[in-house]
């Protein structure tokens, strides 16, 4: 696998500019022969560098096993990954550098909704295919286009599949604190529509800059008379909003996180003052709640044991970035064999062979349960799960089927 880094990167651009002034760059065009060449976007430093860890770790094992079991119509990946640092500027920058220089085929994209939502037009432009890993909406809504698939859950769907179930538990009144920023303002949106539809009372709405040392000030601000709060937080913010509730004596608060909270930090860290949490994902953490030779398989060459830890270190997982950044290289091999694809020539055949053929049986390449991507947006949806710590463990509450998360449509791609 292959990575580069910011001096990598700015000693290339001096290759590139010298070659273009001396008139002797020549691109060469890729054949059926040469291997299949992944870009990933990857988040390694900055805000979201917890999850860009796992993401990483998550497509290296992905291409590895691809590659000893035959590959994808019969030729190998190539993995190049280039770190966003977590900044839109950087992002693009680099994403560029994927398409131009790195001329590779396909990018798995970053979890940053800043940075989903500014790569979306440099896809439509450069004609290649993105597989997005932002939770953020819009990359499939407002600012989606015929380029980008979209395997990881995002805000609306995680609201659709558990608001039914969360917000039947009796809690009357409701805060919520989530992240200044456009992921954040999803979950946010989301979430008062699906309180104001079950007609719940909502105290106060609370915004949380990002990377804030000292979440206090702002936690504060939370209605006390509230039964629970829901916090949309990622990054290390999560655990310092978590240690300012306690500090304000409203540990007792039913505490419900967002899509993926429990793998942004270790929560059983918390030791008893995590019991009862509530959270969701689209993958369980126990191995006994979702225990198939799939799953298994898939655990193993990631290095993930029964318990959603990392072999080896015991390191808290992130699950709910696992099995997107997995099914999305499969994703690469489904289509590209049943398409017939064999060069970037091909794309728009590929394209129109995913819109045609939408479902995705549960496999080794699919380990998280049956697929459905849908022809309009792009966006796929899987069975989702509530989550809540019980007795030191991350357990399922409730198993919810795909076809409850599935919200309207915002846009229709046949049409552009």
């Amino acid at each position: 696998m292959e990575q580069i880094s910011r001096r990598g990167f700015l000693q290339g651009m001096t290759v590139v500019g010298s070659g273009l002034m001396a008139g002797t760059m020549i691109s060469v065009p890729a054949t059926a022969a040469d291997p299949i060449k992944i870009g990933h976007q990857c988040d390694l430093t900055g805000a979201l560098a917890s999850t860009g860890y796992w993401r990483k770790k998550t497509a290296d094992a992905a291409v590895k096993w691809i590659n000893k079991n035959g590959g994808v119509a019969g030729r190998q990946l190539e993995l190049v990954t280039i770190d966003t640092e977590s900044k839109v500027d950087v992002g693009i920058l680099r994403l560029r550098q994927l398409l131009q220089e790195n001329k590779v085929d396909f990018v798995l994209g970053s979890e940053h909704g800043g940075i989903s939502v500014a790569s979306n037009p440099i896809m439509l432009e450069q004609k290649a295919i993105c597989l997005s890993q932002s939770r953020t909406d819009a990359v499939t809504g407002a600012a989606a286009n015929p380029f980008i698939f979209r395997l990881m859950v995002n805000t609306s769907l995680a609201a659709y599949a558990a608001a039914p179930t969360i917000l039947t538990k009796g809690w009357k009144r409701w805060s919520v604190i989530y992240a200044d920023y456009v992921w954040g303002h999803a979950h946010r949106d989301a979430w008062l529509a699906q309180f104001k539809k079950a007609d719940i009372a909502v105290g106060n709405v609370v915004s949380v800059p990002v990377n804030t040392p000292d979440p206090l000030s702002y936690v504060s601000r939370i209605d006390r008379s509230s039964d629970a709060i829901f916090i949309a937080l990622l990054g290390p913010d999560m655990p310092r909003v978590l240690v300012a509730l306690d500090q304000l004596g409203l540990s007792s608060k039913v505490k419900v996180l967002v899509d993926a909270g429990f793998g942004v930090f270790d929560v059983l860290k918390l030791g008893k003052r995590a019991e009862n949490m509530w959270g969701m994902d689209c993958s369980p953490f126990e191995l006994a709640d979702h225990d198939t030779p799939h799953e298994r398989n898939m655990r193993a060459e990631v290095g993930i044991d029964e318990h959603g830890r990392e072999v080896g270190t015991n390191q808290a997982c992130m699950i709910g970035d696992i099995w997107p950044m997995w099914e999305s290289v499969s994703f690469i091999k489904r289509n590209v064999e049943g398409s017939g694809w064999k060069t970037k020539d091909d794309t728009a055949a590929l394209i129109k062979y995913a819109e045609s053929n939408p479902n995705y049986q549960e496999s080794a390449l699919f380990p998280q349960g049956d697929l459905f991507i849908r022809p309009e947006d792009h966006q796929a949806f899987s069975d989702y799960y509530v989550l809540r710590v019980t007795e030191g463990r991350i357990r399922t509450e409730t198993k919810i089927p795909k076809d409850k998360g599935i919200y309207p449509s915002t846009i229709n791609l046949a049409s552009k």
